[in-house]
C-alpha cells in the first residue's frame, strides 16, 4: 500500500460509512462526497463534499480539490458511470467508461451476454406500456417486467397475465431513469448471488449465497444465506457462468456482485455489477465468510495495487433475514435490546417507528427492518437468527 494513499469515496450513506471507517484502520486517508449534508460516513472521513453523485465533473472538482491517489464507488450502483469518467481523466485505475456504462443497465448487459452464448432469459425492451403488452404476449406468461436502471426492486414486478401488463409497465418506466422498460421471461430455479472479484482479466469468485424470496407479484428477498449449499458441480458450473459474463461485459480490477438463478437448464445469468452488494454484505459480511478483506482489495485495485484473492478453506456462516411490514399503525416495537444480546447478531434494526403506518411490501424501502447474524457455519447463524428474530415482536394499534 502507497503510505498515507488518498482515497475519494463517491458516496457516504449506511452502505459505505464501513468501507470509509475501515479506509482509516488500513492507513489511507479517506475523503467522501455524497448528496446527502447529513451522510454518516462524513464524520470518518478527512474532508468532504456535498453534490451529486452522478455528475462526473463534480466528482472530477472533488478529487483535485482534496489531491486524491484514487476513486471508489463502493456498494453502490448509481455512481459507476461518473466515477469511471472521473477515474479516466485523472489516469487512475478504474473500469473503462464503457464497462461502467453497461454494468447499470440490464438490456445493455443481457445483450452482451446473449451475444456471448450465456443462458439469459429472453427479453425485450419497452418505453412505452402498449409496446410491453406486445412483447410480454412474444415471450409469453408469466413474465417479469422491471426498469433497466433501478436498484433495490423498485418498478420489478411478476405478470401472470395482459390484465396486469399495463400497470406493471407503467411502475417499471416511472422507477426507470432512463424511462426504459424490460419485459423478460420468468424463469423457475432457485436465486443465487455470487460475490468476487475481477483482476486482470480474471475473475475470482469468493462466495456464492442463496435467497429466500416473497411470493409475486413483488419479488423481493426474504433472506440470503451464506454460503451456499449447493454441490460442488453446481457451484463450479455457476462460476463459470460469472465468468463469462464478467468478460463478456467486459469489467477488469473491480469488485463483482452477480446475480442467477439454478434453473433445469443450468445456470441462468440475471443481472451483474461492477461494485460490491450492498446491505453490508461486501463491508461486512464477506470478510466474516470468506476472511478477505472486501474493502482493502478494492483500495488496492482502484491504487493499481496487486491483490492476491484467497478465500477461505472452509467458509464460516450468515444470515440476513429481512422483517417484512405488518398492514396498519405501529403502536410499538417490542424485544429488540433482547435480539441484539443473542450471540452471532452483528445487526438488529427496526426501521418503522411508532405511529407510522406500514402497508404493502412492493419493494426493499417497504422493508421493517433486519437481522444481521454471523455463526461459524450457516447453520449455527439460521439458528442464532431464528432466536433473536422471535424476540421482535411489532404491536400493531
Amino acid at each position: 500500500m502507497a503510505l498515507h494513499s488518498k482515497v475519494l469515496f463517491v458516496g457516504a450513506g449506511p452502505s459505505q460509512m464501513p468501507a470509509i471507517k475501515h479506509a482509516r484502520t488500513l492507513g489511507y486517508i479517506p475523503y467522501a462526497v455524497d448528496a446527502d449534508p447529513c451522510a454518516v460516513g462524513f464524520e470518518h472521513a478527512e474532508g468532504f463534499a456535498v453534490g451529486d453523485i452522478r455528475d462526473s465533473e463534480f466528482i472530477l472538482a472533488c478529487a483535485g480539490r482534496f489531491s486524491v491517489n484514487a476513486i471508489v464507488a463502493v456498494a453502490t450502483d448509481v455512481p459507476v458511470p461518473a466515477v469511471a469518467r472521473a477515474c479516466v481523466s485523472c489516469g487512475f485505475s478504474s473500469i473503462s467508461v464503457e464497462a461502467a456504462d453497461v454494468s447499470v443497465n440490464k438490456w445493455l448487459q443481457r445483450q452482451r451476454m446473449k451475444e456471448a452464448g450465456l443462458s439469459v432469459p429472453a427479453f425485450m425492451p419497452f418505453r412505452f406500456p402498449d409496446e410491453a403488452a406486445r412483447h410480454a404476449a412474444e415471450i409469453g406468461f408469466p413474465v417479469v417486467i422491471k426498469p433497466i436502471d433501478s436498484a433495490g426492486s423498485r418498478g420489478v414486478r411478476f405478470v401472470r397475465s395482459a390484465e396486469e401488463v399495463m400497470q406493471a409497465a407503467t411502475e417499471a418506466l416511472d422507477a426507470s431513469r432512463s424511462k426504459i422498460g424490460l419485459v423478460e421471461e420468468y424463469v423457475e430455479g432457485l436465486e443465487v448471488s455470487v460475490e468476487g472479484f475481477v483482476v486482470n482479466g480474471k475473475f475470482s469468485g469468493i462466495c456464492i449465497s442463496e435467497k429466500s424470496r416473497t411470493n409475486p407479484p413483488y419479488l423481493l428477498d426474504m433472506a440470503v444465506h451464506f454460503p451456499d449449499s449447493l454441490s460442488t458441480e453446481e457451484q463450479r458450473a455457476i462460476h463459470s457462468a460469472a465468468a463469462k459474463a464478467v468478460s463478456a461485459c467486459g469489467l477488469n480490477n473491480c469488485p463483482v456482485h452477480m446475480e442467477l438463478l439454478r434453473a433445469e437448464r443450468g445456470p441462468v445469468v440475471v443481472e451483474l455489477a461492477a461494485r460490491g452488494a450492498g446491505f453490508r454484505v461486501f463491508t461486512d459480511i464477506l470478510p466474516h465468510v470468506t476472511g478477505i478483506d472486501t474493502v482493502g482489495t478494492q483500495l488496492r485495485l482502484a491504487l493499481g495495487e496487486p491483490a492476491d484473492i484467497i478465500p477461505l478453506p472452509h467458509l464460516r456462516g450468515a444470515v440476513i433475514i429481512f422483517i417484512s411490514p405488518v398492514a396498519g399503525r405501529l403502536k410499538a416495537v417490542k424485544g429488540l435490546d433482547q435480539a441484539r444480546l443473542v450471540a452471532g447478531v452483528q445487526d438488529a434494526e427496526v426501521y418503522v417507528k411508532p405511529g407510522s403506518v406500514m402497508g404493502e411490501l412492493r419493494c426493499g424501502a417497504d422493508r421493517a427492518g433486519h437481522l444481521i447474524v454471523f455463526g461459524e457455519n450457516r447453520h449455527e447463524a439460521e439458528s442464532r437468527a431464528e432466536l433473536a428474530l422471535s424476540f421482535i415482536k411489532l404491536e400493531m394499534e
